[in-house]
């Protein structure tokens, strides 16, 4: 097992120097997550398009304005770029984003795991709240997917309840007005088959009522042995215009996936070290019983948009969904501490068993009007939200089983499950329940724009107790948030900005009295500028944040959930180039994250991150593509002799190889190419850690029509 440790990209000084002096060298235009114009092959020839339009104004900031005019941070990651770079996952789309450091927990059928700024982020689904608590729900499939927007910093002040670091908003798949369609046939690493379709347009005559179906059916096996990551997806959609102001659409979303738990929650002794009897273990080692492990998970999902256009200045705009989800899991674990692995080699082992169910309920419903007061021009937002989750958790058991294991040669079987003496008991259920009234007011005064927004928050947390009476928390709570730009004749757009955020947690801690999680609150701040050529061809964006945050959640259902404080400051970068056929993007951040009642660094979280991916066209309908990801080391939780142990830093290298003929494209894509074997985390010093994800190549033939 080779532990990478050089960083192939450490950018410095001289990267800053060279920005500096493009900035001041050439004529720009305002952009956020830059949009550089794309160059696609058809079979026609060659035509010019962008990963994301610059003009593009995302559902992620909820208010008609563009990117490029925002006093904040936002990214977007559309179709093209998840198919250019292979991404399988939410958490593969962000590999390659400022500020992001996604797959933290390396291979994970678990969850999309990523930290904006350092903090885990909210995840929304088409501007709704969708993920509350953990080891509940199904992780969205991004074939159902238009785009994933990343709002960088905290968001309470539109969206009620979300974290410091961000929220990471996708954006479904809808009903278009043009008949196309298609579908998709893969195979890859690790005996992964995947069919899908994708199908839309008119289903009248008049084009008044537009149809999408999306569907996709997975087989997969993974890196580890035994472990499975099956999936099954159907997502049909309506949507109904009966005037040309007025727009309705209704969305099914049915999911469901099964398989195990990838995280294997290995000790320290046989992963990162080599301090075993026998050195370390391989990434594709499994701790649990291939007949009793499993991790299933369903889905059940309907969403309601509505948009009406009052006139040429106003429009209301409503998005309804309730969600059904829930998760079966039984898994093993090897023992942590204690006697630790024996000499020849074998060691104790968990068992672990929990059934949740979740119901989220979630409304939206706003105005927006734009209108001239003097010289000011406005887009002012007024809306009111709310959000009900409730989570249910039964059969929960946890026992030591009673014969040992050997982690260098397993042998399954061994054990009757039925007879280990698991006695699963309810948990206390949790709920919280949220309404909140927001106004938002973007104001341009010539080259200044002003972004300015208000909220107040009704929030109550119910820990419904399975012995004794109810724990209930009230919580009315005003946030906020303030940015200014200037937008010189030369584009360059220098910008500063103040957030609030507040986060009502769904879930109990890990005591066994099973206590209900406080809110999570903190404040940003922020300072940075937007830059784009004249000829957009060159952008780049930059950030320096500074956050403060209490009651930040930190653990996992193994170890147990906790809350403590945290300090982050850092800066994040990137920039974007295109010269005909050839376009780059490079991303870096470097931020200190640090706990703020001990001053010691704060698990999971790269604090130096760096990543280039490129990709040509040529002329004969050939493309090619190419990427290097820096992943910084990380550190473990602190149990009381400070936090540890460090987790080396690693460098990744992906490709992509590509062929267009006609309707038809054939592509390749690689992900760790070199296939390095390393460790991706580790919870503490002398606890568990787990592997990141080894190559993993995929074959693709799509046929669009």
């Amino acid at each position: 097992m080779n532990q990478a440790n050089s960083p192939a990209i450490r950018p410095g000084s001289s990267l800053l120097l060279l920005s500096s002096l493009i900035l001041a060298s050439l004529p720009v235009h305002a952009e956020d997550s830059v949009d550089l114009p794309r160059v696609e092959v058809t079979s026609g020839g060659v035509s010019e398009r962008s990963y994301i339009p610059l003009e593009k104004k995302p559902k992620v900031g909820k208010m008609d304005v563009a990117v490029e005019d925002t006093p904040f941070s936002v990214s977007i990651i559309d179709r093209d770029f998840m198919n250019d770079t292979g991404a399988k996952t939410l958490q593969d789309a962000l590999l390659y984003s400022s500020g992001v450091h996604a797959g933290a927990f390396g291979l994970d059928t678990r969850i999309d795991s990523a930290n904006i700024r350092g903090i885990s982020p909210s995840f929304y689904l088409d501007g709704l709240r969708q993920s509350y608590g953990s080891y509940n729900s199904v992780r969205t499939n991004i074939f159902a997917l238009e785009s994933v927007e990343v709002l960088k910093g905290p968001s309470s002040v539109l969206y009620g309840q979300g974290e410091l670091g961000g929220i990471v908003n996708s954006v479904s798949k809808l009903p278009k007005d043009e008949q196309q369609g298609e579908i998709w046939a893969q195979y890859g690493s690790f005996n992964r088959k995947q069919v899908a379709f994708d199908i839309t347009g008119p289903a009248t005559e008049d084009g008044k009522l537009l149809y999408r179906v999306v569907g996709l059916q997975r087989d997969s096996e993974t890196q580890v042995d035994y472990v499975d990551d099956d999936g099954f997806l159907i997502a049909p959609s309506l949507t109904w215009k009966p005037t040309e102001e007025t727009d309705f659409t209704l969305l099914f979303n049915r999911q469901r996936n099964t398989g195990q738990v990838s995280a294997q929650f290995l000790p320290q002794s046989v992963t990162l070290d080599s301090t075993g009897p026998f050195g370390r273990v391989s990434s594709d080692t499994f701790a649990g019983e291939p007949d009793w492990d499993k991790y299933d998970r369903e889905k059940t999902e309907l969403t309601f948009i509505a948009n009406h256009q009052l006139d040429e200045s106003w429009k209301v705009s409503a998005t309804a969904r309730y969600t059904e989800s829930s998760t079966s899991t039984r898994e093993i674990w090897t023992a942590i501490g204690g006697a630790g692995i024996a000499t020849d080699g074998t060691i104790g082992r968990t068992a672990f068993m929990s059934d949740k169910e979740t119901r989220v309920f979630n409304l939206d419903a706003r105005l927006e009007g734009q209108f001239d007061i003097g010289i000011t021009k406005h887009n002012l937002l007024i809306g009111i939200d709310r959000q009900d989750a409730t989570e249910d958790e039964d059969n929960r058991a946890s026992v030591a089983l009673p014969a040992t294991f050997n982690i260098y040669n397993p042998v399954y079987g061994q054990i009757d499950m039925s007879s280990v003496g698991l006695n699963p008991v309810d948990r206390n259920d949790s709920e919280i329940r949220q309404v909140g009234f927001y106004i938002a007011d973007h104001m341009e005064i010539g080259p200044v724009v002003v972004s300015t927004a208000f909220r107040r928050d009704w929030a109550k947390s119910i820990l419904h107790r399975v012995t004794g009476s109810n724990l209930t928390s009230d919580e009315i709570v005003n946030t906020g948030r303030i940015g200014a730009m200037y937008r010189f004749d030369n584009g360059f757009s220098p910008y500063a900005s103040y957030a609030e955020a507040f986060n009502m947690n769904l879930s109990t801690d890990g005591t066994g009295e099973g206590n209900a999680l406080k809110p999570t609150t903190g404040v940003q701040r922020e300072y940075g500028f937007k830059f784009l050529s004249d000829d957009r061809t060159l952008g780049i964006t930059a950030a320096y944040f500074d956050i403060t945050q209490q009651n930040r959640v930190q653990g996992d259902v193994r170890g147990g959930l906790t809350q403590t404080g945290a300090t982050i400051d850092g800066w994040e970068l990137q920039i974007n180039k295109r010269w005909n056929q050839f376009e780059t993007q490079f991303a870096y951040t470097d931020l200190h994250a640090d706990n703020g009642e001990t001053g010691e660094r704060i698990a999971a979280v790269a604090e130096k991150m760096a990543s280039w991916w490129n990709r040509y066209y040529f002329a004969t309908n050939w493309r090619i593509g190419a990427g290097v990801r820096y992943i910084g080391d990380t550190v473990g939780y602190d149990y009381g002799n400070g936090a540890g142990p460090e987790v080396p830093s690693v460098t990744l290298y992906d490709a992509m190889i590509g062929y267009t003929y006609k309707n038809w494209d054939f592509s390749l894509d690689a992900k760790n190419l070199a296939d390095n074997e390393y460790v991706a985390w580790c919870r503490g010093e002398g606890r568990d850690c787990g592997f990141g994800e080894r190559r993993n190549v995929t074959a693709n033939v799509r046929y669009h029509f």
